[in-house]
């Protein structure tokens, strides 16, 4: 039988309610009373509330207070303990009975008569709260250095109705006042109580620096507004208000010195901060407990300085902006600096040493005026700037920066963008056109999802931080940056998440046993930390609906209400979850005892008793391992159907795999997967080897993948790991900051200027006219010939890639037999069999492979040579020129790093050849088929630009059959049929799970997903007729948002899709302006069954075997 008491404990857990939890708290179960005449004193001394505490409002208890010489007396810096601790006493008594809250939500439907105590019986009252400060403050309690406080505090009340509060300073007061408070509630019918005495509480912060960064620059907020923020801040504990004061966009701080800062940088008139403002915030803050910092951001966030004094910002108003800022209105990258004539240049060498002049000059200013430099992340991670060692370094991309800060032995505030931004979710804040609208279609922004409370509540600020530096994090800051947020919604977008930040930062991720808190714990605590919130004037959102905060309730109800193992679960789930702490406990116990007794008698047992024990060990090993997994998966909503198999260990879905591989079926394989008896079902999963795979091709999941749940999936380490050899650390084989960074440095080469310039298309499809024009003459002269004009296709985007790319084309459409065109073929043969052999890759030989790469490395080796030669100077001037202007030229820019040149460079041109070439060889497959789709298309050429001009990229967006011809060949054929994402944590699919597969089902980390656009976008329930080539469906039909995606979606859309559609579309049209009629021979090869050969990207897998006759002599031409 199970022991009750664990069981016991948590469900009793919930009826502490205080937010944050405290480091150690013991409770009764008697009942108190408390009225506003309770006697209190401070360090001995009456306070004096009763006379006049009555019908006062909030600012009137405060002004009556302030009003009392006695407690008046100010030091050298204007403040007083005695005045600061005797406000904070009058906001208590004020939240005691007059914002107080009736527990209704919290307690059980019905239930709240049977969780209050008696109204009319006879109560015992608190006689005497009585308040000692063991320690005198001094300046540097309201001007504080992280740790210069000692926060702590005790609480004690006797069930006789004495209280007492002990603190060493009077911030550790104010924190004891506010958990005070929590004790207690209103009763429905009049009066304020609490059920848990006697209690004794002891409690400190875990961090000594907790806070809130606020940006009022992006958009402007009234005093009133920061001042209600602090009295959240100060409720939930944290003790810093870090403000985000000025940046690109406004400049709303009042400098008398400088007064026309604020009057040409604010928005408006009276959209600023005046000196009486700042005194205003800081006062209210300390008075709370809180200490306000105030941010300048520099350099790179100084835009708003220009309005006033343009000579001074390098950049302003300068466009492209994307290549001069990351964020409109330039917020600045290196490139501003080209157009700095005391600098031009953007090379970090020239760089560095500039900004480390800047940040010593800057720091020695603030240490004069008794102030702490801090610094982002960046100066000292990416641009290695010297710091001092009083120096706060904030990081804010990832867990690897805090470690990374920590090894150099600097001091560190945590704050994980993908954990702790509050602003993320909300959607991009920029306008698209038609252009953009696919690239950024559905228009996430860069760090969704949205950061839900729980997310925010799992994050551990120490987490990969070694031990011996954990004294280095100070702690960290959650984050609300204003691009969408103002005063109308920011309290909805700061609380109640904030306030799980505030539990982590004051209580520490895990509790005093070592283990992470729970959620199951903080959501009945929150939601009651949020009522509290609420009526002190947060209008906060809700932590959940009340039909949960009813059943996570203070009265032992079902804790597993609204959790994944809750009543709408099977009943056999939700009675193994009640059992699953104890079930690990114990197993834990077993497997240490066993393994103990072993060891003990391992002298006294026969070999065969040791081994039968060892076997025993693996099946117990096995079953835990096989239990967590299952609940884990079962807590995250459960399995999707098993795809169906034959052979133990689904062997036989991995020989079907490689079958359908090797013989250009995988659109067969993958349909007989999603096929069931009752129809198709396009989300599964098997166990092939024992590890899970999920497949898909649900347009809900690939959304969910690839946009709405973004940061949980990813390419994966494995994926790196098996591509790392060919694509190296490029945009195609990372995740995270690795991706982002590359993204950001190919993306301004895309831009539609260059995309427009079809030169270096025109050059190229010239030379494959004269190919195709000899591939398609018979030995006597005439036109008719067959011939596969699909291998020209990835000849001639090979040619037109490298030369776009490098400045020089392999020329493999006049030399067909060339090294670096083989190689790159070859590598890219063996990389697939690599990717697809999974754990078993090393059997596959390598020494050719290796071989080819080196050819193509020495290849591109030489232009990343010859552009490295050139200065900086020089390249800003080749960069800003038409004239030999290429793709490395614009890297090499951004940096000089040769590996990071070398693998973007592979990259996109595996990208611009192969998706370029299948693309095209496939329409003309189909316009082989459809001769009338031929003679519409080439009409609507002529119509355009007549059989002779060039089309310009206007021409090409205007041809409205050619874009449909290429749409539909895109439907038919994406160009990567078949694509995968490895989980990066524990997360969801939102279909497949349940009965009917439309119920969210759950993914555990590193379980790779597959997915694949061929099958959904091929589906009858989605496209009607799907299987038809049929252009003239894209004149009154389009697909849904997520059910056509042959580029990708969501972050990691194709950012050259536009590049690709205008080769495409330059080439199809140059090639039939002379070209009237397409024969097809392709029934001779294939009987009019197209082979899918789906390696890296979907190409014919024999060819596209055709024959082009051209116009006759004269023939009109528009």
């Amino acid at each position: 039988m199970w022991p009750s008491t664990p069981i016991i404990f948590i469900l009793i857990s919930s009826a502490v309610a205080i937010w944050p939890a405290p480091q150690s708290f013991s409770s009764g179960s008697s009942v108190l009373w408390i009225a506003p005449d309770v006697h209190v004193t401070y360090n001995g001394a009456n306070v004096g509330l009763d006379s006049f505490l009555e019908n006062l409002s909030y600012i009137q208890t405060e002004q009556v207070l302030l009003s009392q010489s006695s407690y008046a007396a100010g030091t050298e810096t204007g403040f007083s303990s005695q005045a600061i601790v005797k406000q904070g006493i009058a906001r208590a008594i004020q939240t005691l009975f007059k914002q107080n809250i009736v527990p209704w939500k919290l307690v059980p439907r019905g239930g709240l008569s049977s969780f209050e105590p008696t109204a009319y019986s006879r109560k015992t009252y608190i006689k005497s709260l009585t308040i000692t400060q063991t320690k005198a403050d001094n300046s540097s309690t309201f001007k504080p250095l992280a740790g210069q406080v000692d926060e702590s505090y005790e609480i004690s009340i006797a069930t006789d109705g004495t209280a007492s509060i002990t603190a060493v300073s009077s911030v550790g007061v104010l924190h004891a006042l506010n958990s005070f408070t929590q004790l207690f509630y209103q009763h429905s019918s009049g009066g304020t109580y609490t059920k848990l005495a006697p209690v004794t509480i002891k409690d400190a912060p875990k961090f000594q620096h907790r806070g809130l960064n606020m940006d009022v620059a992006r958009n402007w907020y009234a005093v009133e507004d920061i001042l209600r923020t602090i009295d959240a801040l100060s409720w939930n504990k944290f003790n810093i208000l870090h403000i985000h004061m000025t940046d690109a966009q406004s400049w709303p701080m009042e400098v008398p010195a400088l007064p026309e800062l604020a009057q040409k940088g604010a928005y408006y008139t009276g959209l600023t901060y005046s000196p009486s403002d700042i005194k205003k915030i800081q006062t209210y803050a300390i008075q709370r407990g809180i200490e306000v910092v105030i941010e300048f951001d520099m350099p790179g966030h100084t835009t708003s300085i220009g309005l006033a004094y343009p000579e001074l910002i390098a950049a302003f108003d300068a466009n492209p902006w994307d290549y001069y800022c990351a964020e409109p209105p330039y917020e600045v990258n290196k490139n501003a600096y080209l157009l700095d004539d005391t600098v031009s240049s953007n090379e970090t060498a020239i760089l560095q040493p500039l900004l480390q002049k800047l940040v010593d000059y800057n720091h020695a200013q603030l240490r004069a005026a008794g102030l702490t430099p801090v610094v982002w992340e960046e100066m000292l991670l990416d641009w290695n700037i010297t710091l001092g060692s009083d120096v706060v370094v904030q990081t804010w991309q990832s867990d690897a920066a805090v470690s990374a800060v920590t090894a150099k032995g600097h001091k560190v505030l945590a704050g994980n963008y993908n954990l702790w931004y509050l602003d993320c979710g909300k959607g991009q804040w920029l306008n698209f056109g038609a252009d953009s609208f696919k690239t950024y279609y559905p228009f996430n922004d860069y760090c969704s999802p949205v950061k839900n409370w729980r997310l925010v509540y799992s994050y551990d600020p120490l987490a990969g931080v070694p031990q011996d530096q954990v004294s280095l994090v100070l702690g960290g800051e959650v984050h609300i940056w204003s691009e969408q947020t103002d005063p109308v919604n920011l309290d909805d977008m700061v609380w109640p998440r904030a306030s799980a930040a505030g539990e982590v930062l004051w209580s520490g991720r895990q509790d005093a046993s070592g283990q992470n808190r729970s959620q199951l714990d903080a959501a009945p605590r929150l939601a009651e930390m949020r009522e509290r919130m609420v009526v002190g004037g947060i209008k906060c959102g809700p932590v959940q609906m009340v039909f949960c905060t009813q059943n996570n309730s203070t009265d032992q109800a079902s804790l597993y209400f609204c959790t994944p193992q809750s009543q709408c679960a099977t009943s056999s789930l939700s009675d193994f979850s009640l059992i699953k702490p104890l079930l690990f406990v114990d197993l834990a116990a077993i497997l240490a005892t066993m393994i103990e007794n072993i060891l003990d008698k391992f002298d006294k047992v026969s070999l065969k008793t040791a081994g039968l024990a060892l076997v025993g060990l693996f099946v117990v090993v096995t079953a835990v391992k096989w239990v967590n997994t299952e609940l884990k998966i079962r807590a995250l909503g459960g399995h999707t159907r098993k795809a169906h198999t034959w052979l133990p260990w689904d062997f036989d879905l991995i020989i079907r795999a490689i079958h359908g591989t090797l013989h250009h079926q995988n659109l067969q394989v993958w349909n007989r997967w999603f096929s069931t008896p009752q129809g198709m079902s396009y989300t599964c999963e098997a166990k092939p080897g024992g590890r899970r795979l999920v497949f898909t091709a649900d347009p809900e999941n690939i959304k969910a993948i690839l946009a709405a749940q973004f940061t949980s999936y990813g390419k994966g380490e494995p994926f790196h790991r098996d591509w790392k050899d060919f694509l190296g650390d490029s945009i195609f084989a990372t995740d995270g900051d690795k991706w982002h960074a590359s993204r950001q440095l190919i993306r301004p080469q895309f831009i539609k200027d260059r995309v427009s310039d079809l030169e270096v298309f025109e050059e190229h499809v010239q030379i494959l006219l004269k190919v195709i024009g000899k591939a398609g003459q018979t030995w006597d002269g005439k036109q008719g010939k067959p011939f596969d004009i699909s291998d020209l296709f990835f000849r001639y985007t090979l040619d037109a890639a490298t030369h776009f790319l490098l400045g020089h084309s392999v020329g493999s459409l006049e030399l067909a037999e060339q090294d670096f065109a083989e190689a790159f073929n070859d590598v890219q043969r063996v990389q697939n069999i690599i990717a697809r052999a999974g754990p078993f890759n090393w059997f596959v030989p390598r020494k050719a492979f290796f071989r080819n790469i080196n050819v193509i490395d020495e290849f591109i080796n030489q232009f990343i040579d010859r552009t490295l030669r050139l200065s900086p100077e020089e390249l800003a001037t080749k960069s800003k020129s038409d004239e030999g202007y290429t793709f490395l030229h614009a890297l090499a820019g951004f940096t000089r790093d040769r590996k990071v040149l070398r693998d973007q460079l592979i990259a996109v041109l595996l990208a611009g050849r192969d998706t370029t070439a299948s693309t095209m060889s496939w329409t003309f497959y189909e316009l082989a088929r459809y001769p009338e789709a031929v003679k519409k298309l080439r009409q609507e050429i002529i119509e355009h630009v007549g059989l002779d001009r060039a089309p310009t990229y206007h021409d090409l967006k205007n041809m409205k059959y050619l874009q449909n011809i290429m749409n539909e060949t895109l439907r038919l054929y994406p160009s990567v049929p078949f694509n995968v994402r490895l989980a990066l944590k524990d997360t969801t699919l939102p279909r497949g799970g349940g009965p009917d597969g439309l119920s969210p089902m759950g993914v555990l980390k590193d379980t790779p997903i597959g997915y694949s656009t061929l099958i959904m976008q091929r589906r009858p329930d989605l496209t009607p007729d799907p299987d038809t080539f049929r252009p003239e469906r894209w004149e009154s039909w389009q697909p849904k948002p997520w059910h056509y995606i042959p580029f990708n979606g969501g972050p990691r859309i194709c950012i050259g899709q536009q590049f690709a559609l205008t080769e495409m579309g330059y080439t199809i049209v140059r090639i039939l302006q002379k070209y009237e009629r397409i024969e097809n021979f392709m029934g001779e090869v294939d009987g009019g069954d197209p082979c899918l050969k789906a390696e890296i990207v979907l190409q014919p897998g024999q060819g596209v075997h055709i024959a082009l006759f051209e116009g006759e002599k004269g023939e009109k031409s528009g």
